[in-house]
């Protein structure tokens, strides 16, 4: 004789399933809502709004254009405020004529994009497309023209290379400050000889 047969398997699954349904009907009734479900599930929140190939500009007060701001994709996410970015693309000007070209595979705007963090091949080109320079990471503030990270980055221009750990750079005046650990390699630039 079989101790636990199929059928008595089948009677003990239908019992324990109609004692959760009978507890559940009876916390329902008792309250109005169904009871709440505990576990460490999050609720994911879906963006509010999102724009396809997009594309912002900003203009001086007196009228020029100051920065162009476009994006492969962009959507808003409500619960930090923040806009996620795909393929990033920004042009800033001096006086309405382009001065800087940065592009980045993904990014992330805050406060209104007062702030932007930019990853994955970040690349800053300047208006004579003559230096360039990468990093994993930026941290762009398009209100101050300023741009700032404190990861590698790599200076390139027609002479060589410079790599350093952390940069500091101001668009508008066109300066770059490499902060640590600076390395370069250049070639000689050859001397204009002498008239005779």
């Amino acid at each position: 004789m079989k101790l636990f047969s199929t059928r008595n398997i089948n009677t003990s699954i239908a019992v324990m399933a109609g004692l959760v349904l009978l507890v559940f009907l009876l916390f329902y009734a008792e309250t109005g809502t169904p009871p709440a479900l505990t576990g460490n599930t999050q609720v994911k929140l879906q963006p509010d709004f999102y724009l396809i190939k997009s594309s912002t500009k900003e203009y001086d007060e007196t009228g020029k254009l100051d920065i162009v701001m476009n994006s492969e994709s962009l959507q808003h996410n409500p619960k930090d405020d923040s806009i996620s970015l795909q393929k990033p693309y920004f042009q800033v000007y001096q006086n309405g004529i382009a001065s800087w070209r940065i592009k980045a595979l993904s990014g992330t705007a805050y406060n209104s994009g007062s702030k932007i963090d930019l990853e994955q091949r970040v690349e800053i080109i300047n208006d004579n497309k003559r230096t360039s320079l990468t990093t994993p990471q930026l941290f762009v503030y398009p209100n101050k023209k300023r741009a700032s990270t404190d990861k590698p980055v790599t200076l390139r221009n027609d002479n060589g290379f410079t790599r350093a750990i952390g940069m500091k750079a101001d668009l508008e005046k066109k300066h770059i400050a490499l902060l640590d650990q600076v390395r370069g390699q250049y070639e000689p630039t050859a001397a204009p000889e002498d008239a005779q």
